[in-house]
């Protein structure tokens, strides 16, 4: 039997395909980016054709690479953004644009759950926040009240996973992971919907796709993804599931003793337990194996705000013109403080009325304060969600796994450490969650008989380069952090009424 396995990572800005071996070995990787799509403030969709077509490509270039043919693949895995609604017909085709986590157009959903269940007694069942697009509930209810044919079509409602496997195989799973995150569960039993609560806010159960774990085998490529993928007929496809743990997987985190630190679009902190979290500034979502958790902090744009900056400030060059002009900037920004919440904010804060600013413009302030107050922004928010880690696991953090695109930069890694006073042990090979997504195709094609042994594999195989804080700097950022975390508060009520303001809705 072969023993290559494919892992298919669909993430916020694009498509990474792995070729690995069950040692945990890559032997190639390819990419393609996608766009999403912002028809009106506060809405982030995007259509799934986009992700199949980037898997496609991906793939092909994976196996170049790899040096191996699409039909050598002994087994397919799937990681995903998550939560990420979308209704899909009985050929997988989506009959509405995806709802991406962090789309904000059901407010009133989230407001109408509220009422009808109690928003305390809805979170504690839930064991997450009532977050319109975080708690997939509200994005499935904006569909079925905005969207009715759409709704009346589907042969599921699912979410990214069940997108990219139904195109594979026709068949329509999603995994606990997704299910933990969707407000229609009892979080201590993520392995199946809550019938109870699906029928209080009138879904209907049959409408949601089969929950299935995420190493299961859930069906094999069918003859049509064989034409566009060049996969094998037959091959075997599992559920897959969310990124996060996905690259917690793949990062080889087994349990508590690993921190891990996926830094991307947004900046995700995670950690292994054997019992849900209460503290509702944290998302719990369900680990692959069953009976575990993977309690996750997140910040929503840190990733965003270095692309928005790029984009918008910048024009051109990349990450690298932006560092290279951060650079000439001092430690603090000359007192330019930088909140990144473009895109509302989660840990701690969790309010989608939030709004970026820059605080303390001056006629001295240059694009160089500009850059690199963006990149200690991003870094204090960081500091906020481990504080908080801190308090889920109630023992201070040590040294932090970090993995993900956003750790390929020196200079931003070195101001994360500083502003953490903490280690960064950074994986040398960054993909995890590709790779989480192959191990797990692993575990269902009988390479791995344990979950365990699956993280082992990603562990030996993957490794660390330390970034370690800097004296000087931790003490200079103290004062600045404190000022960083004072910022929010002080601007909250102005933030809500430019939210509320028409146009901005």
């Amino acid at each position: 039997m072969s023993q290559l396995l494919a892992g298919l990572d669909i993430g916020t800005s694009g498509v990474k395909v792995g070729i690995a071996e069950a040692s945990g070995r890559m032997l190639g990787l390819g990419r393609a980016g996608h766009e999403n799509e912002s028809p009106r403030e506060g809405w982030v969709q995007c259509p799934p054709e986009r992700w199949w077509q980037g898997a496609v490509a991906a793939l092909r270039q994976a196996c170049k690479q790899a040096g191996v043919s699409p039909g050598d693949i002994a087994g397919v895995g799937v990681s995903v953004l998550f939560p990420c609604v979308v209704p899909l017909d009985a050929d997988g085709r989506a009959l509405h644009p995806a709802l991406l986590y962090c789309d904000r157009r059901s407010g009133a959903e989230a407001d109408a759950i509220a009422g009808l269940v109690g928003k305390d007694a809805y979170e504690a069942q839930i064991g997450n926040t009532l977050v319109p697009g975080t708690c997939a509930a509200t994005s499935l209810l904006w569909l079925r009240e905005h969207q009715p044919d759409a709704w009346r079509q589907a042969r599921a409602v699912g979410f990214a996973n069940t997108a990219i496997t139904a195109q594979l195989t026709g068949e329509f799973c999603t995994d606990p992971t997704q299910v933990a995150l969707s407000g229609l569960v009892d979080i201590r039993d993520p392995w199946r919907w809550d019938e109870g609560l699906c029928e209080r806010l009138g879904v209907d159960v049959g409408r949601l796709p089969r929950v299935a774990g995420a190493a299961e085998v859930i069906g094999t490529v069918t003859r049509a993804a064989t034409e566009e993928t060049g996969l094998r007929a037959g091959t075997p496809v599992v559920c897959g599931c969310g990124d996060v743990p996905a690259s917690a997987l793949g990062a080889g985190a087994a349990d508590s003793s690993t921190v891990i630190y996926v830094a991307g679009s947004t900046d995700c902190v995670a950690v292994p337990t054997h019992v849900p979290t209460a503290d509702r500034r944290w998302v719990n979502s369900a680990y692959i194996p069953r009976g575990m958790w993977l309690p996750i902090g997140t910040t929503t744009s840190s990733g965003v705000s270095v692309e928005w900056f790029v984009r918008e400030v910048l024009g051109n060059g990349g990450l690298q013109a932006m560092t290279a002009l951060a650079e000439q900037a001092p430690l603090g920004s000359h007192g330019l403080l930088f909140l990144p919440y473009l895109q509302g904010e989660r840990t701690p804060i969790w309010d989608p009325r939030a709004r970026g600013c820059f605080f303390g413009l001056s006629a001295r302030t240059s694009r160089a304060d500009l850059a690199r107050a963006v990149l200690e922004g991003t870094a204090f928010a960081l500091r906020q969600v481990v504080e908080c880690l801190e308090g889920v696991a109630g023992v201070a953090a040590g040294q932090i796994r970090a993995v993900g695109g956003g750790t390929r930069n020196a200079l931003w890694n070195q101001i994360k450490a500083n502003v953490l006073r903490k280690c960064l042990a950074m994986l040398e090979f960054q993909e995890t969650s590709a790779l989480g997504a192959a191990l797990l195709a692993a575990m269902g094609v009988g390479l791995h008989a344990t979950f365990s042994s699956a993280a082992a594999a990603a562990r030996s195989g993957n490794r660390t380069r330390l970034v370690e804080p800097e004296a000087s700097g931790e003490l200079a950022y103290e004062a600045l952090y404190g000022q960083f975390a004072r910022l929010y508060p002080a601007t909250r009520e102005i933030a809500h009424c430019l939210a509320s303001a028409p146009g901005t809705a």
